[in-house]
This record gives structure tokens, sequence and C-alpha cells, in this order.
């Protein structure tokens, strides 16, 4: 059964319009603070993309992409039977058959596939189709190396928020990162999911991950997490401002040495650092989304 969303019409857009605006230091687009309720999972509209993506097909970039787009080649399906116009004749049997297996993949549910294939400067498109499933991720660790250095793992599902500590409760974080099939982390790609995947070595997870890093950059949001949430107008608690990484190290070392208000700042200050990542994650599809079918 084909569960690929038919193709929508687009507008023609000139050449000379920006794709999509940049963000300045200052342009605040979040007026009020944000509550974890203004996403609640049930109530967004969310226009898949992930089904429009070619640029995974072999010999197919952003620029082939767009062109198939114009042409009112949208999804895998259209593809396959009308790609022979647009396409080099010796490059059409391939593309065909990498974009019939991605149509395998994508009614098998098989994320792992796309984590491993798709570029990750293009992973925000799943937020599309997998985004009412999103599970946003950070962790701390005590500044050592490897994965036995994590202390706090915490999630966010759009709902609620989940903390997992060390030497109390880490390893049931595997069970709810299983359970989705959309992981999204800032410089998760070179930090927190390494990590986790070492930590939780004999597990094979099946979700695509978007390191959120990505995709701000297009948007012309460069810096850390706590620079960019400044930028775009989302607030932090005052008893977390000011608070780094560097900083739950030392937090985590105080709570070993016996202080309970030092975890309990700690799990305050990773629970921002997860709840943030949501609105950053819609504003970044939302933004890029404009320059896509």
């Amino acid at each position: 059964m084909n569960n690929l969303r038919p193709a929508q019409s687009i507008r023609r857009k000139s050449k000379n319009k920006r794709r999509f605006p940049r963000l300045e230091k200052g342009s605040f687009l979040f007026s009020k603070p944000w509550k974890p309720r203004a996403i609640s999972r049930h109530s967004w509209f969310i226009p898949p993309v992930l089904q429009q993506t070619f640029c995974h097909l072999p010999g197919i970039g952003t620029t082939t992409e767009r062109r198939l787009w114009r042409e009112g080649i949208r999804d895998w399906p259209t593809l396959i039977t009308e790609g022979h116009r647009l396409l080099h004749a010796g490059r059409v049997d391939a593309v065909c058959r990498v974009a019939e297996e991605t149509i395998a993949r994508f009614e098998r549910r098989d994320w792992t596939w796309f984590d491993a294939t798709l570029p990750s400067a293009v992973k925000w498109r799943a937020f599309g189709e997998l985004g009412q499933h999103a599970l946003y991720v950070d962790i701390e660790t005590d500044g050592g190396f490897g994965a036995e250095a994590i202390t706090v793992i915490g999630a966010f599902d759009g709902v609620a928020t989940h903390m997992f500590v060390a030497d109390r409760n880490l390893e049931a974080a595997r069970e709810l990162i299983e359970a989705h099939p959309l992981v999204v982390t800032f410089n998760g790609q070179a930090f927190d999911m390494p990590l986790i995947h070492e930590r939780f070595r004999h597990n094979l997870f099946n979700h695509i991950h978007v390191d959120l890093r990505f995709p701000l950059r297009k948007l012309g949001l460069h810096g850390g997490l706590k620079l960019i949430e400044q930028i775009v107008g989302l607030e932090r608690a005052l008893q977390t401002q000011g608070l780094d990484g560097w900083a739950a190290v030392r937090l985590w070392q105080e709570w070993q040495a016996g202080s309970a208000a030092a975890l309990d700042l700690l799990l305050a200050y990773n629970r921002e650092d997860v709840v943030n990542l949501a609105p950053l994650m819609r504003l970044a599809f939302d933004r890029l989304k404009s320059s896509s079918p």
C-alpha cells in the first residue's frame, strides 16, 4: 500500500528572491515567554517535506532537486514515472532504483536507513512527517570522556520532560529514545548522540536524528544554543541564566559532595535545554519549508 501523500502545487519563485529571511541578533521572534503547551502534538498542521526530498538520490543535488520541483515532480512515485524527462539518460536507472528503495523503506518505517542516507543539511525535513512524535534530547557530563561521563540525559516529548540521572535511572532513557522515530538535539551529531549510542551500545535505535545546528546555520543563526535563544527571544528562568556546560560539571561535583540543591539546579538547567529545542525546531522547519514546494 502506498502511504505517500499526493503532490501539492507550488508557485514558481523568482530566482532573485531570497529563499528565507536571515535572522539577526535582536530580531525577537517570540514576544512572550514560550510555554510547552504551545506545541501540543495535536495542535499543529505539519506539511510533509521528507517525501519531496531527492537530494539523497545518486547524482542529485539541491540544484537539480529544485529544478524537479519547478517541473512538478514533488514526490518519489512521480520521480520514478516522470524523471526521465529531466534527468541524464545514464542516471535514470540508478535514481529510480534508489527512489523505489526509498518508498519501501518509508513504508516499513525504516528510519535508520533515512538517518544514514539523508545529508545532515536536509534531515530537518523529517519533521514534516515525524514532528508530532519528536523527542528533544540533551545530555550533561562530568567533564570526562566516553559514555561513562554522562551524568544526565534530559528529554522532552512535546508534552512532558523526562530526567535520567547517573546512578539512579540513566538506563531507563534507552526505552524512551527507542519509542521515538525523530530525535532532535543541538550539536548532538558531534556530542550527545555518539555518547548515547556508546552508552547503549547493544541497542540500535530506529530514528532520524536532526542536529539543529545545521538548519539554524542555514537561517544565519550561528553560535551556541544560549546565544541563539537570546537572538530569537527565548527566555530562561532567572535561576538558570548564565549557566553553561562547565557550570553543569561543577553542579554535578557539588551534588556528588552532598548538595541536593545542586542537583535540582542541574536538572532545571537541562530541562530548559531540551524544552527550548522544540520551538527552535519548529522555527527552523517553518522558515526552511518556505523554500520547498
